[in-house]
């Protein structure tokens, strides 16, 4: 019987470390920018809010905003609104009601894109660590 309580305790450890995992999804499209310094990007977003957050990023990060620049950055926010007759909101496991995806483009072609799925409010933070993680997983110098 010590065997089901030590293989139950076991699984029910694993299905609490898979519940916790960052609700991220990362695609590369294109990892020949391993080593690469990107100084200069072209920022592209819809919002203007969300873009002074992405400026004030790169600059703190040392990287200028340039519209001709051969990278852009493509940043995209959304907030799901909160009512019972929305499924977005209103779903089994419902703990996100928003999500940020940032895509790095190469002269308009795409290299790398991720998503991360967020509760509350947006904060900086959110964006920091993306682009962090793009960093990492493009291996590209800083």
């Amino acid at each position: 019987m010590s065997v089901f309580k030590n293989l139950f305790l076991l699984l029910f450890l694993f299905l609490l470390m898979i519940g916790c995992e960052d609700k991220r999804f990362v695609r590369v499209y294109d990892g020949s920018l391993k080593g690469t310094k990107i100084d200069t990007l072209h920022i592209s977003t819809v919002d203007p809010k969300l873009h002074e957050v992405v400026y004030a990023l790169l600059k703190k990060m040392g990287i200028s905003e340039m519209s001709g620049a051969k990278y852009t950055l493509e940043v995209q926010m959304q907030k799901y609104a909160k009512h019972c007759n929305n499924p977005m909101t209103c779903s089994y496991d419902a703990t996100y009601d928003g999500y940020v995806k940032i895509r790095l483009l190469k002269n308009m072609h795409p290299v790398y894109m991720s998503q991360q799925d967020y509760h509350g409010d947006f904060e900086s933070d959110i964006l920091e660590n993306m682009v962090e993680n793009m960093y990492d997983d493009l291996d590209l110098k800083r």
